[in-house]
């Protein structure tokens, strides 16, 4: 890892540990949104780097959140129900995807979609998940003796949880399995020509990604202490996919945390109307899609960083050669 990677690593460390510190309450709870957000947003990036676009994220964003506020409620401890949420959507899952995945992207992309609808509907008339009302005054989670309940304690505990996701999908993106996906993104056919088992390393993505989703899901339910079937809706999934629209598709990792702070953060920060930041989030895509079509970052890297790399403290700063064309690391 060259200097400049270190150096903005820790730059992003520290702000987001001391963004409690100088925000107000209601800046922090936007905060604590984003975190959950970027998680959604980093699972969506994980499975386009298989050429799967998921439209069911709202669908194991619910199975984590019901799972918490169920043995929650019945007295199980909070960290036990994130592994058990994500243990469940990972099982369903492999099931579920088993059958879908081989028959193709267009059959998958369906199925996503009829899969969201459904859990949907089963959290609202099934009465086992407390109907259209849900379940409410679900406990706070505890570590110890200590009971979590604050925003700046609710935040380090998303903070933790986005950076163990981002720690395990850098590791993935830079491993074997990580070398597997990328060249089934490249070429299935080509892919498939070397060996890569297309169907098997999809379905690792997409379980992979389904366990982090309902991680997101328990979080967010312990911090909103109730799990109702509006928060997990068709829309709030595909909300997340124009996370990674606007902060580059190149960058699976920083583009989804960065196009969550501008969807979610900005508006808020100017206090619109629940109508006008919808509003407002679509004016932003369709400007980048118009103007910036590889997302905030993609202008970065096609027109920054060319310009620094000629000068010599930023060659220096970041181990490169002047004029080095190595794309900027996820």
């Amino acid at each position: 890892m060259s200097k400049l990677n270190v150096i903005g690593l820790a730059v992003v460390a520290l702000v987001l540990l001391t963004i409690p510190l100088y925000f107000n309450p209601y800046m922090t709870q936007i905060a604590i949104t984003t975190l959950t957000y970027s998680m959604l947003g980093l699972a969506f990036a994980l499975g386009i780097r298989v050429g799967l676009p998921r439209l069911d994220l709202a669908a194991w964003w619910g199975v984590g959140g019901y799972t918490t506020a169920i043995l929650m409620k019945a007295g199980v401890s909070f960290w036990v129900t994130v592994l058990a949420g994500g243990t469940i959507a990972v099982v369903l899952g492999g099931l579920l995807f088993a059958l879908a995945l081989p028959r193709g992207v267009v059959t998958f992309f369906i199925f996503c979609m009829v899969l969201s609808m459904t859990v949907y509907q089963i959290f609202g008339t099934v009465s086992f998940f407390g109907g259209w009302g849900g379940i409410t005054d679900v406990p706070k989670p505890t570590i110890f003796s200590l009971v979590i309940d604050s925003q700046m304690e609710v935040y380090y505990v998303g903070l933790f949880f986005l950076a163990l996701s981002v720690t395990v999908y850098y590791l993935l993106y830079h491993s074997r399995i990580g070398r597997a996906w990328d060249s089934i993104s490249s070429s299935v056919s080509l892919a498939q020509s070397i060996g890569v088992d297309v169907v098997r390393y999809r379905l690792a993505n997409v379980l992979i990604g389904n366990f982090f989703i309902a991680v997101a899901g328990s979080f967010f339910v312990s911090y909103f202490s109730a799990a109702m079937p509006d928060i997990f809706t068709f829309n709030a999934g595909v909300n997340t996919i124009v996370f990674l629209f606007i902060g580059g598709f190149g960058h699976s990792l920083i583009g989804p945390v960065l196009g969550a702070v501008i969807a979610t953060f900005i508006p808020e920060y100017f206090r619109f109307t629940q109508q006008l930041q919808s509003i407002i989030t679509s004016v932003i895509v369709i400007l980048i899609l118009m103007f910036l079509p590889m997302g905030v970052l993609g202008i970065i890297d096609k027109r920054v960083l060319p310009l620094l790399q000629k000068m010599k403290w930023w060659t220096n700063l970041s181990g490169k050669e002047t004029g080095s064309s190595e794309p900027v690391e996820n």
